[in-house]
């Protein structure tokens, strides 16, 4: 038997067994249990609601099974982009998945508001010059569960910073990277790799890396100790690492940037995500100068004194230190968006 729905008796009609079950006991009816109800209805049919009061749960019958009905909302419903982000599906543990990674700003539209994943990762800072650090990578946000209004929202991925120019006379500092951004959700771009500076008497001093989601390379010097890295924040990211003769390296999301040693400063690890349906390491430090190495998740090489490796693009890497030539520039964030189908 059928739910019927809704029917509008009329005086003097006369109700039949049929109707009274398919009609008046479309009501909410109360149990105490499931066992109680279970007892009490023989045959449940499809669109029944029922109240248990040992849990004070309210479920319906789908026509097959008892169903909670929940009150929560889902996941988010994409209806639009803008910005021509890339897009693809991905099934995960018998689930489908739409994932929308923009690599340039744009924006996003939810028809339905609800949940989705979410991967932000701010710009790069880039390398310094003159003993130059390297560049700390950009925040590292995922967000597992992020609610989005029924809206269009405003995608920003942030660039990476500008890598430090020679100078004839002292060192220059890495550009911090720039910001990622998605609705509400926000994450800030790394510091850049700091350089040397000449005091009065013409010798250099090494200076400090700057700050941001992960901290800059500080800068080094001829002799002595030097500097220590800039800061970064946790979780979004580490600090860079200090200085003796040669550059730091800049901070990575997964592991601070090493100190110089006799080299410059490797760059401190990104993270892998599969949130695309491939694991992918982005958000590495810079190397600092004179040969460091940048960390793995795109981060920037400091190859000899005079060549630098700018971050890879899109993965919010660190641009390498140079001593005497152009450091290599942050690379550029990326903000990735999944939802279920």
């Amino acid at each position: 038997m059928a739910a019927g729905g809704f029917k509008e008796f009329v005086a003097g009609e006369t109700l039949d067994e049929d109707e009274i079950n398919d009609f008046l006991m479309q009501g909410v009816l109360v149990f105490d249990d499931s066992a109680a109800r279970t007892s009490a209805i023989g045959t449940p049919v499809e669109g029944q609601f029922s109240f248990l009061k040992d849990s004070d749960g309210l479920e319906f019958y789908d026509g097959s099974a008892w169903v909670e009905l929940s009150t929560s909302p889902g996941a988010a419903v994409v209806s639009g982009t803008t910005g021509s982000p890339t897009v693809g599906t991905v099934s995960s543990g018998g689930t489908t998945y739409n994932v929308y990674s923009f690599t340039g700003s744009g924006s996003i539209t939810f028809s339905e508001a609800g949940f989705a994943e979410l991967l932000m990762i701010g710009g790069g800072g880039g390398g310094g010059e003159g003993r130059g650090g390297g560049g700390g990578a950009g925040g590292y946000l995922p967000v597992s569960s992020a609610y989005f209004s029924a809206a269009t929202h405003t995608v920003t991925v942030g660039a990476g910073g500008a890598g430090a120019v020679l100078q004839s006379n002292e060192g220059e500092h890495g550009n911090n990277g720039n910001s990622s951004r998605l609705g509400d959700f926000y994450v800030p771009g790394g510091g850049g790799g700091a350089a040397y500076s000449r005091n009065s008497g013409g010798s250099q001093n090494s200076t400090v890396g700057l700050n941001g989601a992960s901290g800059g390379g500080a800068g080094g010097k001829n002799t002595g100790s030097g500097e220590s890295g800039g800061l970064g924040f946790s979780p979004i990211g580490n600090a860079g690492g200090t200085s003796n003769n040669y550059g730091g390296g800049g901070g990575g999301s997964s592991t601070a940037g090493a100190n110089d040693s006799g080299t410059g400063g490797n760059g401190g690890d990104g993270t892998a995500s599969s949130i695309t349906g491939t694991s992918v390491t982005r958000a590495g430090g810079g190397g600092g100068s004179y040969a460091g190495t940048g960390g793995t998740g795109g981060g920037g090489d400091a190859s000899d004194s005079t060549t630098a490796v700018s971050g890879t693009a899109n993965t919010g890497s660190g641009g390498g230190g140079t001593n005497s030539g152009t450091a290599g520039s942050g690379g550029s964030g990326i903000v990735i968006v999944r939802v279920v189908v």
